[in-house]
């Protein structure tokens, strides 16, 4: 988790000035022209240089990208894994390692009804008008491949029993079973973690080669335009490495790197889950090349709440907020959203704009339980049972908690007695909070018999507790433009020859959705399987 936060709390004037300013000059001369501060020229040449090493597919970033590795040693070509940082894994070995996959074998095995059609008229919904049907259609007619192949040298799947279908009522949308989890082959490790290391100890079994501590800095062309290879930096010395066929960008998001966040972005970013390596490396060395872009704009939202004792980060999602006996309101002391909602949709209502503030009146938001919340479930990540950490707040009515976190108490009154009102009652007028089957299977508590829905309870019992919620992300989902075969495309839409991305480092498939759990690796995994098949191809 981050430590602090890249782009600082601002004020909604604050943030477009520096947009204005920041997005039109540092996009042109900060990122592009930062490059300088690793060697001119920005583009390095073939014909230049001399490889200090080689293999037919180099692979930037040791995510999801490992997959473009593992499927090119066994397609019977010699792949290199380059990263940045001093182990593997990236964003993917500290996720929560899902994949959602529709029309899985897992679904099949189970009865579950899916098809491809289903899943390409979800996803057309799903992904909010920002993807493509090219994108989504290879997608689905691969994702099932990728998991195939990865069963086939010892990564097996199961159902995750929650995070399915973030918007299952959708056209397409299932409730259950597209979600899966890495079957775990490494002991005391499981989730992300366990994927990671699962394709490392996979691919290194079969001939990849990782070079670690090694960050890649420029492309290499050959004379024709196409990719050759990569100059990267260890040990603070350069070195160039040769991509005997294709090369595939898989370096992540931009996440940790203020002035691509401050230019790209539609409002500020809190906290973020990402590794601190993604600072858009790959992005940078695309543009610089003309390579186009699509998708900058998004992020995997989240919500966040940050520890201030510990100085960390940590998620703020339905499996506390969707239970009974909690509410989220906002500085002005009133709700906002579906508290029990996925957590993507719901980080984009803290981004709502009061122009006669001129400011995010949603941030920073405040999570509100009773005594009878705290005694079942964990509230801020401290298990149920467990001494309340001072950065909690506690107070014995509700006016002493408004007066703590500064919001108007007869508001918070107010809106405490509404949502009660309608709780017990089973009912969410305002947000329709326990009506989704994702909200019920996934935030409710479908053990309760003394409530009528299991995601609403009444907020009632003193004492109360408190803790700030921000608006974080997973990762950001923009990057080079990619086509159905994973290629790099130019700002002419033709494929730069040699070059692929996916992952974080691509604009997503996903557009400006987040279909279900494990939405950005199944993603990521997929167009690495995808970039490997069509290097293959062109042997």
């Amino acid at each position: 988790m981050s430590e602090k936060n890249v782009s600082q709390p601002m004020s909604r004037r604050s943030f477009l000035k520096s947009a204005a300013v920041a997005g039109t000059v540092t996009a042109t001369t900060g990122l592009i022209g930062g490059l300088q501060s690793f060697g001119s020229p920005l583009v390095a040449r073939a014909q230049d240089v001399s490889w200090a090493r080689e293999a037919d597919v180099v692979v930037l970033g040791s995510g999801t990208g490992q997959a473009a590795a593992l499927r090119a040693v066994v397609n019977g070509m010699s792949a290199l894994v380059v990263e940045k940082a001093q182990f593997g894994g990236g964003t993917t070995g500290i996720s929560g390692g899902g994949i959602w996959i529709p029309n899985n074998f897992r679904m099949a095995e189970a009865g579950i009804p899916d098809s491809r059609e289903d899943a390409i008229e979800y996803l057309s919904h799903a992904t909010f008008g920002q993807s493509t049907p090219e994108l989504i259609e290879a997608f689905v007619d691969n994702s099932n491949l990728m998991v195939e192949f990865l069963r086939s040298v010892n990564i097996d799947w199961d159902f995750l029993p929650m995070f399915n279908d973030y918007y299952p009522e959708f056209p397409g949308g299932k409730p259950e079973g597209r979600t899966l989890q890495p079957v775990s082959t490494i002991e005391g490790v499981s989730g992300g973690g366990a994927l990671a290391r699962m394709l490392q100890q996979e691919s290194e079994a079969r001939g990849v080669e990782y070079m670690f501590s090694t960050a890649a800095k420029r492309l290499i062309l050959n004379e024709d335009g196409s990719v050759a290879g990569v100059v990267a930096e260890a040990d603070g010395q350069e070195i160039n490495i040769r991509a005997l066929r294709g090369l595939v960008i898989a370096t992540g998001g931009f996440d940790h790197n203020p002035d691509m966040v401050a230019a790209f972005l539609r409002g500020p970013l809190y906290y973020p889950s990402a590794a601190r390596g993604n600072t858009g490396d790959g992005q940078i060395m695309g543009m610089a090349i003309g390579a186009n872009l699509r998708n900058m704009n998004e992020s995997w939202g989240w919500p966040v709440y940050y520890n201030e004792d510990g100085g960390f980060s940590q998620p703020a999602l339905t499996l506390e907020l969707g239970k009974p006996g909690i509410l989220v309101v906002n500085r002005r002391g009133q709700r906002f959203f579906n508290e029990a909602g996925a957590y993507d949709p719901a980080t984009r209502t803290f981004y709502t704009y009061d122009n006669g503030t001129h400011e995010y009146s949603n941030i920073p938001a405040f999570a509100i339980s009773d005594s009878t919340h705290r005694s079942r479930y964990s509230f801020g990540g401290v298990p149920a049972g467990q001494e309340t950490p001072a950065w909690i707040k506690k107070a014995d009515s509700l006016a002493e908690l408004a007066a703590l976190l500064e919001v108007d108490a007869e508001a918070l009154q107010a809106t405490v007695d509404r949502f009660n009102e309608y709780a017990v009652q089973g009912l969410d007028p305002d947000f329709n909070r326990g009506v989704s089957a994702f909200d019920q299977l996934t935030g409710g508590d479908r053990s309760r018999t003394d409530i009528v829905n299991p995601c609403l309870g009444p907020v009632s019992e003193p004492p109360f507790y408190a803790a700030t919620v921000w608006p974080g992300a997973l990762g950001t989902c923009g990057g080079l433009q990619i086509n159905a075969k994973a290629q790099v495309l130019d700002v002419w839409g033709q494929p730069i020859p040699n070059l692929y991305a996916a992952g974080n480092a691509s604009g997503s498939v996903m557009g400006a959705g987040y279909p279900g759990g494990g939405g950005t690796v199944g993603a990521g995994m997929t167009f690495a399987f995808v970039a490997a098949e069509d290097i293959n191809s062109r042997a």
